[in-house]
């Protein structure tokens, strides 16, 4: 099955290659070319409280590569223009966010497991957390 084209800007999905037998299943994600940056930084989301959010945000710089590693969540992505929403719940896919996106994931499964690859080390002030100035500094690069 294939993903339909996203249309926040600077989003898209990437395939995970992977392989099976009886065992089970093995996914692996090389840092080349389909990633698309050089990664800085690593973290994961777990043991997320029933009802409760993580990220509403956007980023100035950086990019992140978002997967599932267990569970399943809902992705809510704004690039000032597109509003959509996918679901995470799928190992061998991630979801590539790009700049000037805010994203807010919602509605965890329990023992969901997030692992987020990142483009850029942790700098609070390439952080867009208000989202009335996002929508500012995302329509000035529309232009």
């Amino acid at each position: 099955m294939t993903d339909p084209t996203l249309t926040t800007r600077g989003c898209r999905w990437i395939s995970i290659p992977g392989a099976a037998d009886e065992r089970g299943q093995v996914n692996f994600l090389a840092f080349d070319h389909k990633l698309g940056f050089a990664p800085r930084r690593l973290f994961w989301l777990h043991h997320i409280a029933p009802g409760q959010w993580r990220g509403r945000h956007g980023h100035r710089e950086s990019h992140l590569v978002t997967l599932i590693l267990n569970g399943a969540c809902k992705v809510h992505l704004d690039d000032g223009r597109a509003k959509e929403a996918v679901v995470l719940d799928d190992p061998a896919k991630a979801l590539h966010i790009g700049p000037f996106v805010w994203h807010e994931l919602t509605d965890f499964a329990p023992q969901t497991v997030v692992l987020v690859i990142a483009s850029t080390l942790y700098d609070e002030a390439e952080y867009l957390r208000d989202y009335e100035a996002f929508k500012r500094e995302a329509a000035g690069r529309m232009i």
